[in-house]
């Protein structure tokens, strides 16, 4: 290694950028090093070169370098020339053969400073602390305070220091001063730690008892805790029976309260429409006043046949006398006799015809009450049909058997259609049809229509894996590229002809082309007929067909057809969505249902007991009908006897026109115009009967409605009452949940939510709670911890632990940096004395040399070894003449420590105990003697002299000069100096000069180059 390049910059009086130059070998010898010479008049700045160098090496006394403050080393300027912000040295080293202990071939060492004081320093531009520049240094054996630079008071300082001051000069100069430097560092660390150990150690102790009281409430916390866990889990166990039972009663409640309002709602319906019924019978026009106009024509017509009667009375009252006169009294009596049967006659034609009326009135209103008792009867048919239907959905959805699983399945496909790209749709979505082919289409399909359409099988294939992973019930696919079917069978289209055949079903729907074989597929040859006669008559078997109701004949001649709910079969559009009843609608659907069976129950009974009265009425009519027409029959016979009777006792014609004269033709009148009467009469009075049987219907129907209305009103009445009790109970209920939930939430917290809790069944609901009073009590026996106790009881366990943890760090340090020390104090000892025994034989050879004779030793001052118990007795550090302190002692083996050096010298004929007696000139070369004897016993890559030879006369300059040279070939050398001699023996001369404006300037000469100039 050596010193390649030297760079200053804004550095004292170097204000512009000055270059030194060091050649690697000598120019009279490539085996010895180079030796620069810097010369130049007093005060040109040749010696800020060797400060530039101490500085750049990290020099921190301004006095070495000669300044008063920090900013001194900056230029500050002259009349013509600003002054620098900032001053920056850089050192090229040649490290090829890492002797300096680093990657790099070439080192750059910077320092650079600026104005405001701050201070960087840089290996190969890379940012460095002092530390390592002075650690990489000692390690190459050279530094700013080490013999590789020796400034102009440096040779008087060795002589005139003190022989402690002297020791830490020689410990630079044996190479001992790295291991120094990390002695320093350890006891340093040393005493730091056993400082940072006894506070710790007192730390540990204030720690411990408040340690021990906290982890005691932490114990009763984690006991508080764990009970609170406890008392947690049963309070969720109790509160979760607790509310999830009120749910259900108050779901049971809601159901039950949906159930009656529905009957309510439908009763009220009910009783609107016989309101609105009756309100319509109310409304039609009076006909009283049409009964009172019939009634008085049939009473103008009684009066008018009265008037007759009396007058025909008058007439047969005369000739009843005329009879007298001609002795056919009895003809008379004979004629009053047959006027009172004919009168009788007509009663009970009168009574039969009324009867008649009656009778039809009464088979009519039994044959009204007979349809109605079986329309009462199919509709009882159709609502328990579907009451038994409703009944098994609901029992299919309490078992979780919605029947749609398929449609769930195919919900959670059709979802997938942003994630599988391919998934086209349902059969139902992608076929749309007319209303009225719909339950024939849905039926010919069957559960196909849910099935999905994919692109290909891929498609499918990724659709079936994701139903398998998530467990969904499976689906039908039918993926376009894979499917074969067969066209329209032609043979079948002469069924077409047929009567009741409408067409082909898939010729029905209609759909995109690009999904033609689906539906044929679906479809095949299935023709759809308008019913079951025309497949009948169209031969079941011959093909499939389905009917408009949805009646299928398969062409192996099974057969399958019913009756079918509304909405049973049906067409869906997006069989994916179709939707299901949930439990409460089909309970509401079941109730409703049970409510109209149990009214057409009602309905029904009476109309069988009406009907059954009406039938005995019939009978009692029929027979009373049968005694007045036996009557009348009888009646008759007596008519006819008496007719016979007067015809033999009948006057002859001749008494008729004596005794009668006109009295017969007046008789006759009268009776002719009675009997017109009687027509009239009879007339009016059909036509009053036929207006009372349409009022006694109206009047029937009216007193029915009434009825139905009361017995409607009734149950509306009693459903409400109901209704009410069920909202009061509901009500009761969900007041109890509110303040459960208020009680929950105030035990276990507002963010509690309640679905979450315990779903377990509890079976002693009090035995828990007395479990869970017992539980509170203990935590009020426990007490309340602050919860800021477990924060403390953290900190302070982690502070203790740390604490504890570094304690025994700090001790595992301490016996690690005692056993450093040790270490390193022999690895000093060891290589001190090495040296220091070379450095003392080559100290007397170079002043032997330089004084051409005498004598000159070194020797080691050394002290008894102060320990630490000698230190506690009050001998304090002045006492003891060297660097170490208590600490360092410790470890220090020997008994005796080197606590300084003292130069024994005598020039030849002269006996001197005492160096400080010697002149100004002997001091010097015993300096330089000691000096070079350090170079040569311990080189250095480079020595920088400061005018040390300034005091020697000529002839020890020739010495100097001499010495240098041979020292050249170990060490590079720098020379700083006024001495021709000196100058000689350099291979380079840096000429240094100061200008007016205050800035040194450098001229660089090679003196081998010169010197063969002047000889060619």
């Amino acid at each position: 290694m050596y010193l390649q390049k030297l760079e200053i910059i804004g550095f004292k009086s170097f204000a512009k950028k000055t270059v030194f130059e060091f050649p690697r070998e000598s120019s009279h010898d490539k085996t010895a090093k180079s030796i620069t010479g810097v010369v130049g008049p007093n005060g040109s700045g040749k010696s800020n070169v060797a400060d530039a160098i101490r500085w750049v090496l990290g020099e921190q006394s301004l006095k070495l370098i000669r300044c008063k403050k920090a900013d001194d080393v900056i230029f500050h300027g002259s009349e013509t020339k600003a002054r620098q912000g900032f001053a920056e040295v850089s050192l090229f080293l040649n490290n090829e053969d890492k002797e300096m202990d680093i990657e790099y071939s070439e080192v750059v060492l910077t320092r650079r400073v600026y104005r405001d004081g701050e201070t960087e320093y840089l290996i190969n531009k890379n940012k460095v602390r002092l530390f390592d520049i002075l650690m990489l240094c000692a390690k190459a054996n050279f530094g700013q305070r080490s013999y590789s630079i020796v400034g102009q008071g440096m040779v008087d300082h060795i002589i005139n220091i003190s022989a402690f001051e002297r020791k830490e000069f020689f410990d630079e100069a044996t190479g001992v001063k790295q291991y120094q430097i990390k002695r320093d560092q350890a006891v340093n660390r040393l005493k730091h730690s056993r400082e940072n150990l006894e506070k710790s150690n007192q730390i540990l102790v204030e720690l411990e008892p408040r340690l021990r009281l906290l982890t005691r409430q932490i114990k009763k916390l984690e006991q508080r805790k764990e009970i609170e866990l406890s008392l947690r889990e049963l309070q969720r166990q109790y509160y979760g029976a607790m509310w999830h039972n009120l749910q259900k009663n108050i779901t049971k409640q809601r159901e039950e309260f949906n159930i009656k309002d529905a009957l309510k709602k439908d009763l009220e319906f009910s009783l609107n429409e016989l309101q609105i019924s009756l309100a319509k019978l109310a409304r039609e026009e009076s006909r009283k006043d049409i009964f009172n106009d019939l009634q008085k024509e049939f009473n103008k017509l009684t009066a008018e046949k009265n008037e007759l009667l009396k007058e025909l009375t008058v007439i047969k009252g005369k000739m009843s006398l005329e009879y007298v006169k001609v002795g056919k009294q009895n003809l008379s009596w004979l004629e009053n006799k047959k006027e009172e049967i004919e009168a009788r006659i007509k009663e009970i034609k009168e009574s039969l015809r009324n009867a008649e009326n009656k009778l039809i009135f009464s088979q009519e209103t039994l044959r009204l009450d007979e349809t109605k008792y079986r329309e009462v009867e199919e509709s009882l048919i159709v609502w328990q049909n579907n009451l038994n239907a409703a009944e098994i959905d609901l029992a299919r959805l309490k078992g979780g058997d919605r029947s749609g699983g398929a449609f769930e399945s195919v919900k959670a496909v059709l979802r997938q259609r942003n994630f599988i790209e391919g998934i086209l749709g349902t059969v139902a979505e992608l076929g749309k049809i007319d209303k009225m082919y719909e339950a024939a289409l849905a039926t010919a399909a069957g559960n196909r229509l849910s099935g999905i359409v994919v692109q290909s099988d891929e498609v499918a294939v990724k659709c079936i894996n994701y139903l398998k992973q998530n467990r969904l019930s499976p689906v039908t696919f039918f993926p376009l590229n894979k499917l074969s079917v067969r066209d329209l069978d032609e043979r079948s289209r002469s069924i077409l002809s047929e009567t009741g055949a409408i067409g082909f079903a898939v010729e029905l729907l209609s759909f995109e082309p690009k999904y033609k074989k689906v539906f044929q597929l679906i479809f095949g040859n299935t023709i759809v007929v308008d019913n079951l006669d025309s497949a009948k008559r169209i031969g079941v078997g011959r093909e499939r067909m389905v009917t408009l109701d949805g009646d299928l004949s398969e062409k192996t001649g099974v057969m399958k057809g019913g009756f079918r709910r509304p909405g049973f079969t049906q067409w869906f559009s997006g069989g994916a969505d179709q939707k299901f009843a949930t439990q409460e609608e089909k309970l509401k659907e079941i109730a409703l249902l049970k409510s109209k069976i149990e009214t057409g129950v009602r309905e029904r009974n009476h109309l069988l007991q009406e009907v059954n009265e009406l039938k005995i009425q019939i009978q009692v009519n029929e027979t009373k009908n049968k005694g007045l027409r036996n009557d009348l029959e009888s009646l008759q016979k007596e008519v006819n006897q008496l007719n016979r009777d007067i015809e033999e006792n009948q006057i002859s014609p001749v008494d008729q026109d004596r005794y009668l004269k006109n009295l017969n033709s007046q008789k006759a009148e009268f009776e002719n115009k009675i009997e017109a009467l009687d027509s009239k009469i009879e007339k009016s009075r059909q036509t009053i009967d036929s207006f009372n049987l349409e009022e006694e219907k109206k009047r029937q129907e009216v007193f029915r409605l009434q009825k139905e209305m009361q017995d409607c009103q009734n149950r509306v009445n009693e459903i409400s009452r109901e209704v009410n009790e069920v909202n009061i109970s509901l009500a009761k209920l969900e007041t109890k949940r509110e303040d459960l939930e208020k009680e929950v939430f105030q035990e276990l917290g507002a963010d509690t939510k309640m679905e979450d809790l315990s779903k377990q069944e509890v079976i002693n609901v009090d035995s828990l709670w007395f479990e869970i009073g017992k539980l509170k009590h203990n935590l009020e026996l426990i007490g309340g911890i602050d919860e800021e106790v477990i924060n403390e009881h953290k900190e302070v366990s982690e502070r203790y632990e740390f604490l504890h943890n570094q304690v025994n760090d700090l001790e595992k340090a301490i016996a690690d940096l005692e056993k450093i020390v040790v270490e390193l104090d022999e690895i000093i000892n060891k290589n001190f004395n090495a040296a220091f025994k070379k450095i003392n034989e080559a100290f007397a050879t170079y002043f032997e040399k330089i004084f051409s004779g005498g004598k000159a030793k070194l020797e080691l001052i050394q002290k008894e070894k102060v320990d630490k118990d000698a230190l506690a007795q009050g001998l304090g550090d002045s006492e003891i003449k060297g660097p170490e302190d208590s600490e360092i002692q410790r470890f220090r083996d020997s008994e005796l420590v080197s606590t300084g050096v003292e130069i024994m010298a005598a020039p030849p004929g002269k006996k001197v105990e005492n160096i400080a007696v010697l002149s100004g000139g002997e001091r010097t070369m015993t300096s330089l003697a000691l000096i070079c004897a350090i170079i040569d016993s311990n080189p250095a890559p480079f020595v920088v002299m400061d005018e040390v030879d300034a005091a020697l006369d000529e002839a020890n300059s020739e010495k100097f000069a001499a010495i240098i040279q041979d020292l050249s070939y170990k060490s590079q050398f720098v020379v700083i100096t006024h001495n021709r001699v000196v100058m000689h023996v350099a291979d380079i001369l840096y000429g240094v000069a100061i200008g007016d404006d205050g800035i040194s300037k450098t001229l660089s000469l090679n003196l081998k180059e010169a010197e063969d100039t002047v000889k060619k």
